[in-house]
């Protein structure tokens, strides 16, 4: 077993715990310290930050690996009592009353993925990770909403994210993304590059109610996104034109 970072494998202190054998948890760390510094980003830092000063020991993570490919990574609560991982989530306010939160366990396996800073929007080993995490801090705060977007009613742009949850780690993560000055990803089916900015997102009617759930939810985690300066951020969007034909061309 591996602690990231190195020096909290004190107990008491807060940490990520790696298994899978001594060449995982050194890749695993490795990326983990990537996004938390290596990187410059300030969303890569956010996250992993938050993670490990959640300040509760029934919520901490272990990345294990699968040893094998999965052609996915995979987040699941662990220690969760009555959903205690996800908000009451409803039509009209998708975090509704957060849940106590929970531990969680990432089954990650990096070697299928492309290197630091490869492959296609969305794809890098650092980024799939960072998803994954996303889902964490989410998780440890009650806010993991499971709510299926495969609803007739929902226009297909939002339904391509498959639950509320992955709306929030593909953003996330592509602020990080667009910190680290690659593609950006479109949504939760396959790694297609995302053709609209930021002010796009930002003031699609169809996507705002998330918005609005998140700084609900999550004001301290909404305002250090807003304070991000990058090319993509949706929660700081640069002052650039509506496409709307971006929107007709994605119902």
């Amino acid at each position: 077993m591996h602690f990231y970072p190195a020096a909290s494998a004190d107990l008491n202190n807060p940490a990520i715990k790696i298994t899978g054998g001594p060449n995982y948890e050194t890749e695993v760390a490795r990326i983990l310290h990537f996004m938390q510094v290596d990187s410059g980003s300030r969303a890569g830092a956010l996250i992993v930050d938050g993670i490990l000063n959640n300040g509760d020991a029934r919520e901490g993570l272990t990345i294990h690996n699968p040893h094998h490919a999965l052609n996915n990574a995979i987040t699941n609560p662990r220690g969760a009592v009555r959903n205690s991982d996800q908000p009451n989530s409803t039509a009209t306010d998708l975090l509704r009353n957060p849940g106590r939160g929970a531990g969680a366990t990432v089954e990650y396996f990096p070697s299928e993925w492309h290197q630091i800073g490869g492959g296609r929007a969305g794809a890098a080993r650092d980024e799939i990770l960072l998803h994954e995490l996303v889902h964490v801090w989410m998780i440890q705060r009650g806010l993991s909403s499971v709510r299926n977007l495969h609803r007739a009613r929902l226009a297909r742009r939002v339904r391509q994210f498959d639950i509320v949850d992955d709306f929030f780690a593909i953003m996330i993560t592509n602020v990080y993304a667009s910190e680290c000055h690659r593609p950006i990803r479109r949504e939760h089916h396959g790694f297609t590059p995302l053709n609209r900015n930021a002010m796009s997102i930002a003031m699609d009617p169809r996507f705002q109610p998330f918005f609005a759930a998140l700084t609900r939810a999550a004001p301290g985690l909404v305002a250090s996104l807003s304070a991000i300066d990058t090319e993509f951020n949706p929660w700081h969007p640069r002052m650039e034109l509506v496409d709307a034909i971006s929107v007709f061309d994605d119902p």
